[in-house]
């Protein structure tokens, strides 16, 4: 998967420094995922045992969801200015959240900004920023702050709790073997998207055709 930027230095910036560590990472999932029924290999408990960079992978996938929601700029101008300027070690800004589970399945989507509430069978809701589902992963920036509302029932990201990967971008371009067992101690889940599937019909979704775009297919 490749994410065009909002320009060519953004391109290139992850391009360069980024882009093949996240393509390392994906590469050693699938290695496992294929292995796995066929040798003798640790169990996924708590994650897949596979290093990465996790530094220049958040940083990849948080250029890239730049790229697909502009409005970040607005939101998070520290941010954006921490990642084009390629500081060492970032802190996520109050409000945002990087999320992260294993997504094993052909269909894709990309998104910007919206917002999605399930009205039947039961009470959830689905907020993000900006979301990746490219398997094996499933990337979602979203709000840190909204917390449990019973009208609004729980959030997707909380049942299964997904992988809460925000200290990532403090790892420096330096740290470029960290298992992912112990980036993730309390697991990853394997998630679908929630309006993918059959119970898409249960969902009432909101966004803006000014500042929305969704990109759907299969790989």
């Amino acid at each position: 998967m490749w994410l065009r930027g909002l320009c060519g230095d953004c391109n290139s910036l992850a391009g360069l420094h980024y882009d093949a560590a996240y393509g390392d990472f994906v590469a050693a999932l699938n290695t496992y995922a294929r292995a796995m029924p066929l040798l003798y290999l640790p169990r996924p408990d708590p994650a897949p045992p596979v290093r990465l960079a996790p530094g220049r992978v958040a940083r990849s996938i948080l250029i890239g969801m730049f790229a697909t929601t502009p409005h970040l700029r607005v939101m998070f101008p520290g941010l954006a200015a921490d990642l084009r300027e390629r500081r060492d070690h970032i802190t996520m800004p109050d409000g945002a959240t990087l999320r992260l589970a294993l997504y094993p399945f052909r269909e894709t989507r990309l998104a910007s900004m919206f917002n999605a509430v399930r009205v039947l069978k039961s009470r959830r809701h689905y907020d993000i920023f900006s979301e990746v589902y490219f398997r094996p992963l499933a990337w979602a920036l979203t709000s840190s702050g909204r917390g449990y509302v019973e009208s609004m029932g729980e959030s997707v990201f909380d049942n299964p709790r997904w992988a809460t990967v925000d200290d990532w971008i403090q790892y420096g371009d330096d740290v470029t073997m960290v298992d992912l067992r112990d980036l993730c101690r309390q697991g990853i889940p394997r998630v679908h998207h929630p309006l993918l599937g059959d119970d898409q019909d249960d969902w009432l979704q909101f966004f803006s055709d000014q500042v929305t775009a969704i990109f759907e297919g299969q790989c």
